[in-house]
């Protein structure tokens, strides 16, 4: 037992806040002593052992860690990189194809394609082959910016790409003809109105002129359409209305997707642009009827269907909202 302790050792580096490496039923652990602000995550990232892992031999910490405490840390060797980006991983005791995908970022299927993998039973010393994935979508992405055109990358949504340019969710369902706030890794969003193009606005407004004199009603039919459906954030020729307060969940509208909105000045059929101060995430709902004037909700300046609740991100029941309308 004293030789097999010295070996590992003399071939493991100890950092600073570990104590020893110790041998218990066959298994290396690093004994591990938690200084102050760390936390499971933390030591997880120092030993590349998932936190799962480590509350499987020290079932206490789930409750919290205190200074001082000592946890045994599973000792994973650290996998061998080849020249070609190539992780060599070899296989301990207790570990699992989904343990070692949360290790190395990667997914349980692209690890039993690189090793040829039928199932998902391993056995203890199995090398593993892991490839390094290449950030081609981040470098597109940056190269795009400049057009005016932004391809997504991993982990991105309709708001954080958004912030990065300065303009709103809205804006950008518009230029690009979204129905919903969904995108897919390398889909093409254009997110500058330079790059937008309008051959439609223009006709438009040259025919116009003709639906007056010729009195077809078919023609004339259309522009109302278009400009009930179509949600603009400026509207020119009328007044700004903004408004701070508190929004509150529409009762039994659990199974409505649509926008909706009560509102006490804005009349049925105005649509209002609503801000969650908390996350800024917005949406646009249109007014079905007036707020009741309820003397404990002096504070409610709207009230919101479910489906508008769920996209701001709301998890309380009142929150803070900055509503904006046109009169």
């Amino acid at each position: 037992m004293i030789k097999v302790i010295f070996l590992a050792l003399v071939s493991w580096s100890s950092p600073a806040d570990s104590l020893r490496m110790e041998t218990i039923n066959g298994k290396q652990f690093i004994i591990h002593r938690i200084d102050e602000k760390e936390t499971l995550y933390g030591i997880s990232r120092r030993y590349g052992v998932p936190i799962t892992a480590i509350l499987e031999e020290n079932p206490t910490a789930d409750g919290g860690l205190a200074v001082g405490q000592i946890l045994k840390v599973p000792y994973v060797p650290k996998s061998k990189v080849q020249s070609s980006g190539i992780r060599i991983h070899k296989v301990t005791a207790g570990e699992t194809l989904f343990s070692i995908s949360r290790l190395y970022d990667v997914s349980v299927d692209e690890v039993k394609a690189w090793n040829n993998l039928k199932d998902n039973s391993l056995s203890t010393g199995q090398e593993l082959v892991i490839k390094k994935k290449a950030p081609a979508t981040e470098t597109v992405s940056t190269v795009s910016n400049k057009s005016g055109v932004h391809i997504v990358a991993s982990k991105e949504t309709l708001f954080s790409i958004a912030r990065q340019y300065g303009i709103t969710v809205q804006q950008i369902r518009e230029w690009n003809n979204l129905t919903s706030d969904e995108v897919k890794i390398g889909q093409t969003l254009v997110v500058a109105e330079s790059m937008v193009t309008k051959p439609i606005e223009p006709k438009t407004e040259v025919k116009a002129p003709e639906v007056v004199t010729t009195t077809t009603p078919k023609v004339d039919t259309k522009p109302p359409a278009e400009t009930s459906i179509r949600i603009s954030e400026k509207v020119t020729g009328t007044d700004e209305v903004k408004e701070g307060g508190l929004a509150e969940l529409i009762e039994g509208t659990d199974g409505n997707r649509k926008y909706l909105a009560l509102h006490r000045t804005a009349k049925v059929g105005t649509i209002l642009k609503v801000r969650n101060e908390l996350n800024n995430r917005e949406v646009f709902v249109r007014v079905a009827g007036e707020l009741p004037n309820i003397g404990a909700n002096t504070n409610v300046i709207i009230k919101i269907s479910k489906s508008a609740y769920d996209r701001l991100g709301a998890i309380d029941p009142r929150f803070r909202v900055e509503v904006t309308y046109y009169k």
